[in-house]
């Protein structure tokens, strides 16, 4: 069948594309200069005014159980909506998508996208301790210094109270109370869960929220290639040694007791924050 388009039409045809391409072009200019949590909520708010992370991620559900609609929508919308894909759901960067819902076009935006977000979070790969990931990608933690960690940590034992719980978690050899090998070894690890945190609540150490931390760590980690797998390993550290090292105050994995004396140590905040993912991701068989 033959088609024929008007002048305005071919005009059309080509501003979209040409918007498209600059969106794609921003986008990765953006991850590059202010990091994948603040692309991650420009996407949002550009394609989803008004909507709750909750409401968004549930759209983002929908586009994934019915990959064609993809096909349908207009090229830019559906850049923004793979990148998204990618940085809330780790869809689109993984082997498991199901491209062959996909028309040629949008099976290579989605490739794009997928080859962008890779890049983009290979340096969570290097990243040796949490709050290194403040430097990487958010403003700058609250609590940096040995004085201002104590107090912080002491903040939160004072404000959760009763609600602290023994973690799921097992230290490393060689992590010991308040970092000195003469107190002897940490014999396990006290959290608050997560539940416990308003979605408002700035986190300690990363200086933002804890909804924010979350969609943080969703782009770091869940839009790098069995990013699932190395977040549950951090979180849980798996018996390897020293896994429990990521969740240290500093490089030295530094832990302070939960209470004056305790051999216990508190796990930041941050640590509630990640594991809950883990587990909503568990929940929805994503790992």
């Amino acid at each position: 069948m033959k088609h024929t388009f008007t002048r305005e039409q071919i005009k059309t045809i080509i501003l979209e594309e040409l918007q498209a391409d600059l969106l794609f072009e921003n986008t990765n200019r953006q991850i590059m200069e202010e990091g994948l949590l603040d692309t991650a909520k420009s996407l949002k708010n550009k394609f989803f005014p008004n909507k709750s992370d909750e409401e968004v991620e549930a759209e983002l559900e929908d586009v994934a159980e019915e990959p064609e609609v993809l096909n349908q929508m207009p090229r830019g919308k559906r850049i923004g909506i793979l990148f998204l894909m990618g940085m809330i759901l780790g869809i689109g960067t993984q082997a498991g998508f199901d491209y062959k819902e996909l028309t040629n076009a949008a099976a290579a935006d989605a490739q794009k996208v997928r080859s962008s977000l890779q890049q983009s979070a290979e340096k969570s790969q290097s990243v040796q301790n949490f709050m290194q990931i403040a430097a990487a990608e958010a403003e700058g933690g609250t609590a940096t210094t040995p004085e201002e960690v104590e107090a912080k940590i002491k903040e939160i034992v004072k404000t959760y109270g009763s609600a602290v719980e023994v973690a799921p978690i097992a230290p490393g050899r060689g992590i010991f109370i308040d970092g000195d090998p003469r107190k002897g070894n940490i014999r396990g690890f006290a959290h608050v869960p997560a539940s416990q945190i308003a979605d408002d609540e700035i986190m300690p150490f990363m200086g933002i929220s804890k909804k924010d931390y979350e969609t943080l760590l969703r782009a770091t980690f869940l839009s790098s290639p069995d990013g699932d797998k190395r977040l549950e390993k951090l979180v849980t550290g798996q018996g390897a040694k020293g896994g429990a090292g990521f969740w240290a105050y500093d490089n030295e994995k530094l832990f302070q007791g939960y209470t004056e004396g305790s051999d216990f140590a508190m796990l930041p905040l941050e640590w509630s924050v990640a594991n809950e993912l883990v587990q909503k991701r568990k929940s929805k068989g994503r790992l």
